[in-house]
Parts: structure tokens; sequence; C-alpha cells
């Protein structure tokens, strides 16, 4: 039952969120008249267009709750289309008694932004889990892993970003549940 619920969950999260970036697209803000000029618009700025579909490479520190510890991320991400990126994500989470593996294959959406230096995305992914419990006598469990997130990049340089994002990890099997939210701030590195 609980793998029905999460992949439920996650096709809901996933549809919305790509039900509400197709719905801010094409809706189209009317020209009233009035006493502002048409220069305090601010129009939106395209990533893509200005630095250039190119691979990115990203790792990152920060905080894990449930197991309450520190976590590491890498990550490459590699354009797809427009503002599409997919890549493969690598998580390590160490808490007090429980050490976890994470790798999946994510799905990253660059969303609008009328700041040249804020790129704010939200992603998707699907892999694989590696629990380590301290009392399980080095008996590792491995499960389903699915990751929802968000956050943003504030570009430095054209080759050079820093980036703040947060995790949403649930993994599923039948025997084995794992729940875990992640909170990282990371460099990105262009390769061009």
């Amino acid at each position: 039952m609980n793998f029905f619920k999460t992949l439920i969950i996650f096709v809901a999260a996933l549809f919305l969120g790509t039900t509400i970036l197709t719905t801010a697209k094409e809706v189209e803000e009317v020209d009233y008249p009035s006493s502002k000029s048409g220069s305090d618009k601010k129009e939106q700025f395209n990533y893509n267009e200005t630095y250039g579909p190119s691979p990115i490479f990203t790792i990152g520190g920060g905080m894990s709750q449930s197991p309450g510890g520190w976590s590491l991320t890498t990550r490459l991400d590699l354009p797809y289309k427009d503002d599409l990126y997919i890549g493969p994500v690598v998580q390590y989470v160490e808490g007090d008694d429980q050490t976890l593996m994470g790798v999946t294959g994510n799905l990253k959406k660059i969303l609008p932004s009328t700041d040249p230096k804020v790129v704010p995305s939200i992603e998707a992914g699907i892999g694989v889990l590696v629990d380590d419990r301290e009392t399980d006598d080095d008996d590792n469990d491995s499960s389903m892993l699915t990751v929802i997130g968000a956050g943003f990049d504030y570009v430095l340089s054209e080759k050079v970003s820093v980036g703040a994002h947060a995790y949403i990890n649930n993994s599923f099997d039948f025997d084995h549940k794992e729940f875990f939210f992640t909170a990282l701030v990371g460099l990105n590195i262009r390769l061009d």
C-alpha cells in the first residue's frame, strides 16, 4: 500500500508542478492604460539564451533531517531541451546511527526569473537508496527512492554559481520505508 501511496503523491506533485508552469507560460498580461510608462515592466530572463545550454557539475553539502546529521551531494545536469536538464544525483547522508546513500536520475526545470543572476528551479527524480543502520550487523537495506526538490542558484560568473536547494526524499519497498529531508548549499561549475 505504501508503494502506491508514494507513487500517487510523486505523480501528483510532478503533474501539479508542470501544470502550474505550463499555465504560467500561457497566461499573457493584458496592457491596460495607466499613468505608468511601459518601461517599468520587467522582462523575464531566459537562462539558456544568456548562458547557453551546457552541462553543469555541482558539489554541495548541508544538513539532513531523519536521520539528523550532515549530507553531501554531487550532480551532473545535462541539457535536454529548452529549460530542462537531466542527469544523475548522488546523495550521501550520515546520521547518528544511520548512513544513507541515494543515486537518482533527476529531471530539472529552470523556472522563469526577472533577475539574470537568480536562477530558480524545481526537480524530481527516481532511483535507489542504500540504508545502513549501525544496529543491523552490517546488513544493508536497499529500496526505490523518489526525490522532489526546489531551490535557486546565484550566478557569480559565466562559469560559476552557488546555490541552495532542498529535497524531500522518499524511499519505499514492501518491507522498508525511509523518508528524509536534505537542505544543501553547493558550488556549480559550467562545463563547456
